[in-house]
């Protein structure tokens, strides 16, 4: 495995601990400041900062419902473009999440362009989609 790819899986590793731990400060670091992130409910966000905004409230309400933070990435894929650019696709489970009176599974894809800023990996843009169910 190649070191560049190495780093990016370590972006993921981060990125699910941030968000587990509801640390979207940190999470925010993982991100361009031009980022584009695209959410599984059709929303935009343009920006690192309106996305880091976007994203604290909705882990406020997520700890105020006590929420299971059971959010986990698998079937990581890297696929360069060159040596300072990759795209990545991920699945994402979060299990037992907690919807009204209900627990659910939930699962979706990402899609994520990441880049190279001078010693590690950022990401880009993200398309996040929510799926009934992953196989």
């Amino acid at each position: 495995m190649k070191k560049q790819e190495k780093e990016i899986r370590k972006v993921f590793k981060d990125y699910v601990d941030f968000w587990n731990n509801n640390d979207i400060d940190k999470w925010g670091t993982l991100f361009t400041a031009d980022t584009k992130f695209i959410t599984w409910s059709g929303g935009i966000y343009d920006s690192n900062e309106v996305n880091i905004e976007s994203h604290k409230k909705a882990h406020k309400f997520l700890q105020e419902s006590k929420q299971n933070m059971t959010y986990q990435l698998k079937d990581i894929t890297v696929k360069f473009l060159n040596d300072d650019i990759a795209l990545v696709y991920a699945t994402w489970n979060w299990n037992d999440f907690k919807n009204n009176d209900n627990i659910e599974d939930r699962s979706g894809y990402l899609t994520m362009v990441l880049i190279q800023s001078e010693d590690r990996w950022l990401i880009k843009t993200t398309q996040n989609t929510r799926i009934a169910k992953v196989n």
